[in-house]
């Protein structure tokens, strides 16, 4: 049986960012202050405060938008075809 340890196959480049390139620091601080936001709002729906509640909420998936536009841009891979 051949693994694909003894064929050297060329390593492909990883399309997931790691924590240190890529903004995914950056990323990993966005999506934790969102669950953040998350827990203080169902605190605050629990005491009845729901107005706040929701724009808490608001806050954290605005924080996921931001965390999901880190990374490397599609446009700033693209070459051109000379």
């Amino acid at each position: 049986m051949v693994t694909a340890t003894k064929l050297k196959l060329p390593v492909k480049p990883s399309l997931v960012a790691t924590p240190a390139t890529d903004g995914g620091l950056e990323r990993q601080k966005l999506l934790q202050q969102a669950e953040t936001l998350y827990q203080q709002a169902q605190i605050l729906a629990a005491k009845g405060e729901l107005q706040e509640a929701g724009l808490l909420i608001l806050k954290g998936l605005d924080c996921e938008r931001r965390a999901k536009a880190r990374g490397p841009q599609v446009l700033g891979l693209i070459k051109k075809r000379e």
